[in-house]
């Protein structure tokens, strides 16, 4: 189950890269836990729950920069993908 959602969801998560998204260094996030991810961005605008992931979504678009991440069941970073115009200032 863990690889089919992968397969599917992030692919599409990630395809906001070809829409005009901002995207950071992939080094900078991938892997890291949910707590240094809460101390870097703080408490997430909202959340849902993907099969075995968590999602956790910061800022919005109207603001200028909506950010979301999955967490895998370890409670570390397994993808990303932010859209906005000041999401490259961050």
């Amino acid at each position: 189950m863990k690889h089919a959602l992968s397969t599917l969801f992030l692919p599409a998560l990630l395809s906001c890269a070809a829409s005009g998204t901002a995207e950071r260094s992939s080094g900078d996030l991938i892997g890291i836990d949910s707590f240094a991810l809460a101390a870097r961005y703080g408490t997430p605008a909202s959340y849902q729950h993907l099969g075995e992931y968590l999602q956790l979504n910061y800022g919005s678009v109207a603001a200028g920069c909506k950010f979301i991440v999955l967490v895998d069941q370890q409670q570390r970073v397994a993808g990303w993908a932010s859209k906005g115009k000041s999401c490259m200032a961050r």
